[in-house]
């Protein structure tokens, strides 16, 4: 049986071996428009059930959908045998979704040609580009989704496909131009110009068309109406190409036949990729640009091209025409490989996969950077969007170019900050997919792996994907090639791989529910067994790349912290959030840190077995150190002494000499110098008990801060140096942090000054750039004051404002660390004379207080 086609250019209709399938009446016509309208994704079935009875659906409503839907699916495949899985329109998740076979509906192969029509035009072949948009434009039978004038869905896809079709037509001018038919494109060009004044591009064509058939007079006439109705109607000045035109016309002089990509929308960005191109052209015979779909590989090779002519007075040729003597570049646009003669012209080739030729070298092209894309955006966006929002709708389609135009389209209807949030949410239904977002079909084992690791949200490495995808890791490599998934390379190794949002938007829905269940659960299993890791690996020497790795991995936890709450996994949850706490507490992320933990707690608190309440203990201790940095002092104290309670139910005795640490210090902060001393007291004997070396450490730091309280400034001393030893024997380097810094604490109170400076500047050194922000933040401000008490009042003042700034920006308060000091803090403080230092100083980065910091060390 033929494979259903579809056509939503013009009414909706659908016909199977040329003959019209009859769909019923008006509303499972509209649930199919719908569904075709996304583009293959899915839609919910409260979305479906909202748009065919609004915000008051009938109490028949389910039953009404499932037989719309049943009688869909008889329409348009009859000869599907009873009870087995339909092949057109299938359940994806909790929705439906209408996956049309390939060139089977009319609106993606309009696409696809207008596509095609565009880059031939712009790479100088002008007849095969008009033939192509001619086969085009032919596919509307009137306006997209005309018989569904009310709805909203339908509303959106029209614009966007009404977008096209106009460029479309623009494109088409723009090959009878080349071919040297001005007079021809007169009349077309004119009724478009006024049906879309906004356009600037369309009044320089249709002057242009009028100069070049010896109509000046008219031509300037144009022009003349072009400036008027851009600054009456939009309030904007014409633009240069208009003003160089007008200016070309008036000296009539011979206005030169437009260029490679004229016709093509100004190329922003890819400074580093054109010069990548360049250097690897210098050596290699062939350079091939891959990348996803919509990535900008054909834009970046057509933009290389025409520099490289501008360069060289040398123009490139564009395969399949043949290359001269003469040829020193040959540009390949797509998959086929041209066959190469030795010697020969350098290749440049854009193409979603390998060319596979001998000495091919790949560049892969990513996506813009945010400041790239936002520039893009702003230059296809009607006036001036607000760069910040502008910035969010790119960063909800990833960057990628040819999505984030597309978006622009949409900003001149939608608010961007509605359009930021339905990106986020389904970039598909807006935008719609690639003609074909996967390059091709895919084997059902390629589709598993892909559907599976779109559960990844940031990225994966080997590891995750074999516990969330076991025992498919063959595909991976064919996956790559396609430019599905992305590689982040270090020396050339692959390390790390990603899928783009968009394409990870549309790879969900290539699982069924069943499988898209188990494979949430092996990631949030995946992530758990991390948090557990990482538990035990931060207080060991390898803190640093654990806090690296939980940095590169903090969108899968978040993902997997997400689903736990939202299924009820309590267990999972606090395991994650308290496992990774100590990640928040180092990076200073004390606002996320608090409310996942917070939540976690809430969600996990049925669970009263020995290792739930260890799990418990190890999150309370997490969100009580939190909340001491966050100078919230007494909710510290609150959740250490729930951490002790919950270790000592657990007769957990490591987290019970661990939590009486933590109870210790912040009681310490609290100023409860008495009580602080009799939690070290009972810490530092139940670390002894347990002998673990990490717990004996912070047994004598915590001692050495109730003693420091005392004021016993020499018993204080010799703890905490005690501390650091045995916290550098074990490897616990957030010990030898803490106690070092405390030690510079009771060194300033000696009135050493000089001894206080240099140990400040030691541990600055050693903690550097390095991702440990709390611990920074409050080393300096104790260098900034003994800089200020050791003569260098200037620099001191600057690295207070470095601190206040740089913590302000974190949402952190440096002075609040320990708020039982917060008297000592203004020992040292910045004098009203260096206030504009302090001033310059709110203004640095931590890379530039830290190169501060280099200019004093001996």
């Amino acid at each position: 049986m033929a494979d259903p086609r579809f056509g939503v250019l013009g009414r909706l209709e659908v016909t199977i071996g040329g003959e019209q399938v009859d769909l019923g009446g008006q509303r499972p016509r509209m649930l199919l428009a719908l569904l075709l309208s996304t583009g293959g994704q899915e839609v919910p079935f409260h979305r479906i059930v909202e748009v065919l009875w609004g915000a008051e659906p009938p109490a028949t409503a389910l039953g009404t959908v499932h037989s719309h839907l049943a009688r869909l699916r008889r329409a348009l495949e009859p000869d599907r045998p009873p009870r087995s899985p339909s092949r057109v329109l299938v359940r994806v998740g909790a929705g439906y979704a209408v996956r049309p076979a390939p060139g089977c509906l009319d609106a993606e192969e309009f696409t696809a040609l207008a596509g095609e029509g565009r880059e031939l035009v712009a790479g100088g072949r002008f007849a095969p580009g008009r033939a192509a948009l001619d086969r085009a434009l032919m596919l509307w039978r009137g306006g997209a989704y005309a018989d569904f004038p009310d709805a909203s869905f339908a509303l959106v896809a029209a614009r966007r496909l009404e977008e096209q079709r106009v460029q479309a037509r623009i494109d088409r001018v723009a090959a009878e131009m080349g071919l040297g038919r001005h007079e021809a494109v007169v009349a077309e060009l004119s009724g478009l110009a006024r049906e879309h004044p906004g356009r600037e591009q369309l009044w320089e064509l249709l002057a242009l068309a009028l100069y070049r058939s010896g109509r000046q007079v008219d031509a300037l006439d144009v022009l003349r109406e072009a400036r008027d109705t851009l600054s009456g109607r939009f309030g904007v000045d014409a633009g240069p190409a208009l003003r160089a035109l007008e200016t070309s016309i008036l000296r009539q002089e011979t206005v030169a036949p437009a260029p490679l990509s004229a016709f093509v929308d100004d190329f922003v960005g890819r400074a580093a990729e054109l010069a990548a191109v360049s250097e690897l052209l210098r050596t290699a015979r062939v350079v091939t640009v891959t990348g996803p779909p919509g990535v900008g590989k054909s834009r970046l090779v057509l933009e290389y091209a025409r520099r490289y002519a501008d360069l060289t007075g040398v123009s490139a040729v564009r395969w399949p025409d043949a290359p001269g003597p003469a040829t020193r570049l040959l540009v390949v646009d797509g998959t086929a490989a041209p066959a190469l003669a030795s010697p020969g012209p350098r290749v440049l080739a854009a193409a979603r996969a390998p060319l596979g030729v001998p000495g091919e070298v790949l560049l892969e092209l990513g996506p813009l950077r945010v400041e790239d894309a936002v520039e893009l955006f702003a230059a296809r966006a009607t006036g001036a969007p607000d760069r910040r929002l502008a910035a969010a709708v790119c960063d909800a389609v990833g960057c990628l170019p040819a999505a984030v135009e597309r978006a622009a389209a949409l900003s001149r209807t939608l608010p961007l900050n509605a359009l930021a949030g339905y990106l986020r949410d389904d970039p598909a239904a807006l935008l719609g997919p690639a003609a074909d977002p996967l390059g091709g079909p895919l084997t059902p084992v390629d589709a598993t792996l892909l559907g599976r690791l779109a559960v990844f949200e940031g990225g994966f490495d080997l590891d995750a994907m074999a516990a969330v995808a076991p025992g498919l890791h063959a595909g991976l490599p064919g996956l790559v090639d396609r430019s599905l998934i992305q590689v982040r390379r270090d020396g050339g190794t692959p390390r790390r791989f990603r899928l783009g949002r968009p394409l990870r938007q549309y790879a969900r829905g290539l699982l069924d529910d069943d499988d898209r269940a188990r494979t949430v659960r092996r990631h949030r299993d995946w992530v758990r067994g991390l948090a557990g890791e990482a538990a035990t690996g931060l207080r060991t020497a390898a803190a640093d790349d654990w806090l690296r790795r939980l940095h590169t991995e903090r969108h899968n936890v978040r993902a997997a912290l997400h689903g736990a709450l939202d299924d009820g996994d309590g267990a999972a949850a606090v395991d994650i959030a308290g496992g990774v706490a100590w990640y928040w507490f180092h990076e200073a992320t004390t606002i996320e840190g608090t409310a996942w933990l917070r939540a976690a707690l809430a969600s996990g608190g049925q669970d009263h077995t020995s290792t739930g309440q260890a799990a418990r203990s190890r999150a309370a201790l997490g969100l009580s150190a939190l909340r001491s940095i966050a100078g919230d002092v007494p909710d510290a104290v609150t959740q250490a002494h729930a951490a002790v309670w919950d270790a000592e139910r657990a007769g957990h005795d490591y987290l019970r000499a661990d939590a009486l640490c933590c109870l210790s210090f912040v009681a310490a902060a609290s100023g409860e110098a008495a009580f602080a001393g009799a939690a070290a007291g009972r810490a530092h004997r139940a670390a002894e008990t347990v002998g673990w070396p990490d717990l004996l450490a912070q047994g004598r730091m915590v001692s050495g801060h109730a003693t420091y309280l005392a004021g016993d400034l020499g018993g204080a001393a010799e703890l905490l140096a005690e501390a650091r030893r045995a916290a550098r024997d074990c490897g616990y380097g957030w010990v030898v942090t803490v106690a070092g810094w405390l030690g510079i604490e009771v060194t300033l109170d000696l009135a050493r000054y000089d001894d206080a400076r240099q140990a400040a500047l030691r541990l600055s050194g050693r903690l550097g750039d390095g991702p440990t922000m709390s611990s920074w933040l409050v080393t300096t401000l104790s260098l900034a004051r003994a800089l200020t008490l050791t003569g260098d009042a200037e620099a001191g003042a600057l690295l207070w404002g470095a601190v206040t700034g740089i913590g302000r920006r974190v949402g952190l308060t440096a002075q609040d660390i320990g708020r039982a000091h917060a008297h000592r803090n203004h020992h040292g403080a910045p004098a009203y004379r260096h206030a504009a230092a302090y001033v310059r100083g709110l203004e640095m980065t931590r890379p530039e207080a830290g190169a501060l910091i280099a200019t004093l060390t001996p």
